[in-house]
């Protein structure tokens, strides 16, 4: 029996592709009389959690609950649906350090050595990167509890214009060289939305998140009811991951809300419905309980890598 895995663009689903073969019983034997079976079975592997009405994390989903609209093609039979495997976090939090929000820095900076030391405490990696003027910088990766590193923090200033999707494909490359299986890769992004200076385009930043497998939980730094074009970036960017948004105000429930998510997290797989080549969009919808909301990823590759 030969396996081999088919190309796939983030972790939100995979397709997987097998082909069995019948072996002749003497290996040295070439008979092309030799019957030879071959079958590919394809499935798509989903990760979400689910919230309520009130924006709360809901434990128990049956199969029953949800059907899965894959492009324009409603699935309800599914191969399976679990618990979600991954139980730790690699974590990074990114920091809008330009002049454009410096007014809110000293309260971010109060949020982000609140999220270390809860990491520190943990068997998860956690990152800080700041971002203002040309490049996105890595204060701490790993060793963010240590002197040095409070230094670094201590010592960040604002200044500067806004790279703010050079910074998010900065970290979608930095999860996805580090990934490893059980973890869940979590983005967390201190920012207005607002983008002066980067090279990326909105576009190729959330493909590059969204291929990562991080999720983006994003803290708007607008006020809190502004009907900002920032706040709606934020939101889309967030949602396209399976992740959350929060105003500034909200930002201590953040880890907290990241956890219940992983602990809740279920996977359904189901047999790839088709065989287009490309991209396709994926929802999670309620079939009963319409106050239900299901967080998962956008959308996959089948049978090509992202353009």
């Amino acid at each position: 029996m030969k396996a081999k895995w088919a190309t796939c663009a983030g972790f939100a689903a995979c397709i997987l592709a097998t082909s069995f073969a019948d072996e002749p019983a003497n290996p040295a034997r070439n008979d092309s009389s030799m019957p030879s079976y071959r079958t590919i079975v394809s499935e798509v592997r989903v990760t979400f959690f689910v919230t309520d009405a009130n924006n709360h994390s809901v434990d128990l989903v049956d199969r029953s609950d949800f059907a899965v609209v894959d492009d324009d093609l409603v699935v309800r039979e599914f191969r399976s649906v679990a618990r979600a495997e991954e139980t730790t976090l690699d974590l990074v939090v990114l920091i809008d350090a330009s002049a454009s929000v410096s007014s809110s820095l000293p309260k971010i900076m109060g949020q982000v050595r609140q999220l270390v030391r809860h990491q520190q405490t943990a068997n998860d990696s956690t990152s800080v990167v700041a971002f203002a003027g040309l490049n996105p910088a890595l204060l701490c990766a790993h060793d963010c509890g240590s002197v040095e590193a409070n230094n670094r923090l201590n010592a960040l200033k604002p200044g500067g214009l806004t790279p703010l999707f050079d910074a998010l494909a900065y970290s979608a490359t930095l999860v996805s060289d580090r990934h490893q299986t059980g973890t869940r890769p979590v983005v967390i992004l201190f920012s207005d939305g607002h983008d002066t200076i980067s090279k990326t385009s909105a576009q190729e930043a959330l493909r590059a998140v969204i291929d990562s497998g991080a999720l983006l939980y994003a803290i708007d730094l607008n006020t809190p009811g502004s009907n900002s074009h920032g706040s709606d970036a934020l939101q889309r960017m967030a949602e396209a991951t399976g992740g959350r948004t929060f105003s500034l105000p909200e930002s201590d429930q953040v880890l907290e809300t990241v956890l219940e998510d992983l602990r809740t997290s279920y996977v359904v797989t189901y047999q790839l419905p088709g065989s287009r080549v490309g991209y396709h969009t994926l929802r999670i919808l309620p079939k009963h309980n319409l106050n239900l909301r299901f967080h998962c990823r956008s959308g996959y590759y089948y049978g090509t890598s992202a353009p």
